[in-house]
């Protein structure tokens, strides 16, 4: 180590030796190390090329500081002839050298300290003080020597994530869907807006058609309804019946709002068989296994509903009657829409109120008005894949604000929906970094760095770092 007394310091370390340029003074040998309880700091002084006068002398005292932590070592006095003397007479509790000019000359600095954990990642700095006579300070600096480890520490990854614009939706096609529940009198087609409680299941299709046709930024596109009845009764009457009730419900609907006929499409299904299997698969019935297999036969309907009714008496079959089959015995409705294109300040207000108006493209370009990581940032993706569940850009975003959020089981289930894109391959490989599965990081990531994306360079070079890192720390 140089040490510069009276110029601006410039400090440097290689192998161990630490100097300032433009002095005098050279420190090598620097080593700090750590016993049971102590902390012991030693180098060696080399004032060969060091000329002070006799009555002046260097004041250096060795510290470890850590933020507001200080300890200061012994310190050691360099003196002229005559300050070596006064030095000398007041017995201060420091190391004191007496510079002999023009003569080679070293000295090997050691102490201790009692060891405190706050010493861990601290820095060793060297106060120094030239001295005139009287002890007239002047000249002073601190002068950073060397940083503190005695454990390895951790090399912590800090991911470079690459988000990607979604496609731009050229026309945002949106669909809102309901299941109504209407009662009809035995055999009968007509509905009665009053009959049992038809007044609110009616409400509910008219509440879901309002939400799109009172929107001014929607138009409504189509309307479909498929009926559907339960299987009690012959499979013709139940035709009938499952194909009136919904062309019923059709011209309910055209007489509330005026529309033109040729929006509507209308369907049926006789017997909802698969709506019955799946109501029995979830239910405890103490027949389930015996009515599942009547159900699954490959015959007509009519023998299959006779096959039901001779299970234990027809106990079963009643108990389908009351509590299953009134449920079988619905119109599904769906109202597709079509919606304008919002800019982002639009498109913010509507987020947190109609996110499904928006399109990805409107929610990624509302994600980039924050700074990336920020929880309005995060929020915005955690919208996009919630709306668009299936959507591989939606899953890919989303899969890297889990990573960021360290919440690995969240990311995987994300990544096994965001495809195959280089953007994709890339965040596998990013997952498999920040989960320790460095093999398979590596590959992917290369694969990615092939495939142009940028970012792989900058979590390639932090990857070989964490694996250098930790064979250091197994080998400490």
């Amino acid at each position: 180590m140089t040490i510069l007394l009276c110029l601006p310091l410039c400090v440097w370390a290689q192998q161990g030796e630490i100097g300032i340029f433009g002095c005098n003074i050279r420190a090598n040998k620097l080593k700090v190390s750590k016993t049971d309880c102590c902390v012991e700091v030693r180098f060696m002084l080399n004032l060969d090329s060091l000329q002070l006068k006799s009555n002046r002398f260097i004041h250096l005292t060795p510290a470890l500081i850590n933020g507001d932590s200080v300890f200061a070592l012994t310190p050691l006095t360099i003196a002229g002839r005559r300050q070596n003397i006064v030095h000398q007479r007041n017995r201060e509790d420091s190391f004191l050298v007496r510079r002999n000019n023009d003569k080679k000359q070293t000295f090997n600095y050691l102490d201790t300290a009692p060891y405190k954990e706050w010493m861990n990642g601290s820095r060793l700095e060297l106060a120094q003080d030239l001295c005139g006579c009287g002890g007239t300070l002047l000249d002073q600096d601190m002068i950073p020597l060397k940083e503190v480890f005695f454990e390895v520490p951790v090399y912590h990854v800090q991911p470079v994530l690459a988000f990607i614009a979604p496609k731009v939706e050229a026309v945002k096609h949106r669909e809102e869907s309901g299941r109504a529940f209407l009662d009809f009198p035995v055999n009968q087609t007509k509905i009665y807006p009053d009959y049992r409680n038809n007044h609110t299941e009616l409400e509910k299709i008219r509440a879901t058609i309002d939400l799109v046709r009172n929107d001014s930024n929607t138009h409504i596109t189509h309307i479909s309804i498929h009926g559907y009845a339960s299987p009690e009764g012959s499979y013709a009457n139940n035709r009938r019946l499952a194909q009136g009730r919904a062309e019923a419900l059709k011209q309910y609907v055209r007489g509330q709002y005026n529309f033109d006929n040729r929006i509507f499409s209308v369907q049926s299904t006789p017997e909802d068989w698969e709506g019955l299997k799946r109501q029995i698969t979830e239910s405890d019935l103490e027949k389930r296994e015996e009515v599942l297999e009547i159900v699954s036969l490959d015959m007509e309907e009519d023998a299959k509903n006779f096959r039901l009714q001779q299970i234990d008496n027809r106990k079963t079959y009643d108990y389908l009657l009351q509590h299953i089959y009134p449920s079988l015995r619905h119109s599904d409705y769906t109202v597709a829409y079509t919606v304008r294109a919002f800019d982002v300040k639009e498109a913010k207000r509507l987020l947190h109120t109609r996110p499904q108006l928006l399109s990805l493209d409107e929610m990624f370009r509302i994600a980039a008005t924050y700074e990336i990581g920020s929880p309005e940032f995060k929020e915005v993706f955690d919208i996009a894949v919630r709306l668009f569940p299936d959507d591989e850009t939606a899953n890919l975003n989303a899969a890297l604000v889990a990573v960021s959020e360290q919440n690995y089981p969240r990311a995987g289930r994300y990544l096994e929906k965001a495809g195959d894109t280089p953007e994709a391959i890339h965040a596998y490989g990013v997952f498999y970094m920040m989960t320790g599965q460095y093999e398979e990081a590596e590959k992917f990531l290369v694969q990615a760095k092939k495939a142009g994306v940028t970012q792989a360079n900058e979590n390639l070079k932090q990857l070989y770092l964490k694996i250098e890192n930790e064979k250091q720390i197994q080998d400490n």
